[in-house]
Formats: C-alpha cells, sequence, structure tokens
C-alpha cells in the first residue's frame, strides 16, 4: 500500500529590528491570505526580531490580528523612538571582532561593551516586550527554539518551551541588541542577541525536510570577507540544510519592502510601511510558496 510521506516543516525567522518584525508578519500574512499558511510549521526558529514574531505566531493570535497590530500608531502604543547610530554601532562590533582570536571570544567582547552601556532598565525592556506578545507564555503544543548569546562567556545558547525560562525574557534576551537594549538576567546570567551567533541559526532546522527562511535584512545572507562574531555564516547554514536532504527557500525583502524599511531597523515610525510592504510582497510570492510548501510528491 503506497502511503503519502508527511513532510517536517521548519520556519526559520531572522533579527531584523522594529522594521524586521513588522515585514516578516506581513509577509506571512499576505500569504495566508493567499492560502499559504507557513506557521503551521512543526518548527520555528526565531533570533533577535524573528523571536518576537515567533512568540506570536505560536500565541494562536490571528495572523490578521498581529498585523493589524503592526498598523497601529505609535503614539498608541509603548513602543519610542531609540538613539540608534548605525556607524559607531558598527565600530563597537569591528572592535571586538578585529581583537579577539575566534568568534566566541568577539561575541564575549561585543556582551562586555553591552554590559558597560547606558540604557533602558531590565524592567522596562520587559514591560516593553510585554506589549508586542498576545500571550505571555510559551505554547507547550509548539516547538519554538529562541536563540541568545551568553553576554560574559560569548556562548550561543537556545531557549524552548521545556527551559523552565519564562517566554518574555527568552524574547527579551534574543533581542537585547547590544548597547541598544539591556542585557536580560536569566537565571543569574546576563544575555545579549541572538543575531551575535547567526542572523538566522537556520542551521538549527537541519533535520527538517522544508525550510523556509525570512532574512529580514540581505546584508545577513553574504558570506563575511574576513573576522566575524558569528559561529556560522548564512552560507554554511543553507548548505547544512541541503546536504541533510533538505528543500529550502529564502524570502529576502524586495525593492519595496527595502524602500519601505529604510536604513534604520530600529525605526518605529517605519514600522507600518514595512508591514505593508510586506504584505504586499508575500502575495506576490503565494504561487511559488504553495508549491514549495504544500507539495509532497519530492
Amino acid at each position: 500500500m503506497n502511503t503519502i510521506k508527511e513532510f517536517q516543516k521548519a520556519l526559520v525567522l531572522s533579527g531584523g529590528g522594529i522594521t524586521g518584525i513588522a515585514w516578516e508578519l506581513g509577509v506571512l500574512r499576505g500569504l495566508e491570505e493567499c492560502g499559504v499558511d507557513v506557521t503551521d510549521a512543526n518548527l520555528i526558529v526565531g533570533t533577535s526580531a524573528g523571536s518576537s514574531v515567533g512568540a506570536q505566531i505560536i500565541s494562536e493570535t490571528s495572523l490578521e490580528q498581529l498585523y493589524k497590530l503592526q498598523l497601529i500608531p505609535i503614539v498608541e502604543t509603548k513602543e519610542s523612538q531609540v538613539q540608534f547610530d548605525g556607524n559607531e554601532f558598527r565600530k563597537m562590533m569591528a572592535a571586538a571582532i578585529m581583537s579577539s582570536p575566534d568568534s566566541q571570544t568577539a561575541r564575549a567582547r561585543i556582551g562586555e561593551a553591552a554590559l558597560a552601556a547606558k540604557t533602558m532598565s531590565e524592567e522596562e525592556r520587559l514591560e516593553l516586550i510585554a506589549s508586542r506578545l498576545p500571550n505571555h507564555e510559551w505554547n507547550k503544543k509548539r516547538k519554538l527554539i529562541i536563540n541568545a548569546v551568553n553576554a560574559s562567556t560569548g556562548e550561543w545558547v537556545t531557549f524552548d518551551q521545556n527551559s523552565n525560562v519564562s517566554l518574555l525574557q527568552t524574547v527579551a534576551a534574543s533581542s537585547a541588541v547590544p548597547g541598544i537594549y539591556p542585557p536580560t538576567t536569566i537565571n543569574g546570567q546576563r544575555y545579549i542577541d541572538g543575531g551575535m551567533s547567526s542572523g538566522t541559526n537556520a542551521d538549527l532546522a537541519k533535520d527538517y525536510d522544508r525550510i523556509l527562511i525570512l532574512v529580514a535584512e540581505p546584508s545577513m545572507i553574504h558570506a563575511p570577507m574576513g573576522p566575524t562574531m558569528h559561529r556560522v555564516s548564512f552560507e554554511e547554514e543553507v548548505e547544512v540544510l541541503r546536504e541533510s536532504g533538505a528543500r529550502v527557500k529564502v524570502i529576502v525583502p524586495d525593492e519595496g519592502s527595502l524602500e519601505s524599511k529604510g536604513n534604520n531597523p530600529l525605526d518605529v515610525n517605519s514600522r507600518a510601511a514595512s508591514a505593508k510592504a510586506g504584505r504586499k510582497q508575500g502575495k506576490s510570492l503565494a504561487e511559488e510558496l504553495k508549491i514549495f510548501w504544500n507539495d509532497t510528491t519530492n
């Protein structure tokens, strides 16, 4: 008797700041509107912005509602503009990377700078994260992995529903951009942005058959030309996935989405435009994704 193989699917959500959250939710909503709901994935991997999106889509709140929340005027939310100097941020990263013998040491030195930086308090940060999430508890029926980095050791760590750590803390840790947001305290340790390990951490999905990766910042997909804090490049991650036999699809912002997102991923005033552009892009990709996500023939 012939049986149809049930493919195991994974959805990987990258970092990308406030505009990245909006764009990713927009893409997911656009796909769903056209009959392709990729949030039914057996595994969701979230890093930084992607941790917030992952936590939202396992909350059992509809994508329609999650998308609409991105369109609420900023003055009606707890979001506020943070000071972000891209050049200074890159200088801080470069100084840590170039003075380090390996990537983990580089992450630890970035963590050292993050611990010394003056930012909002952890309490304020947790309150902000709480305002973004419709549900503050892990969904035990869904497999979500959230990535972070130990600020002191540079060690890459993952959290899930079995880690006995609150969802709010893990999302705050994963999206604690060094120098911008405070490192998050979890069981006596401080943690920073999971994007310091990898912009996507897509290799966590290596045991899955269909893998969709949303990359909010196209710069993440380019292989580094020199030392880096990343434990693995995006190119190497995809190679690992494909060598395991998986079919992999990568979505990056199209021209309209890039224009809407702008150059500052933390610009709260670009949130709604990013969501709308993502939705439009998702709709344009629906037919292609329908075949990729639902085809059980190979």
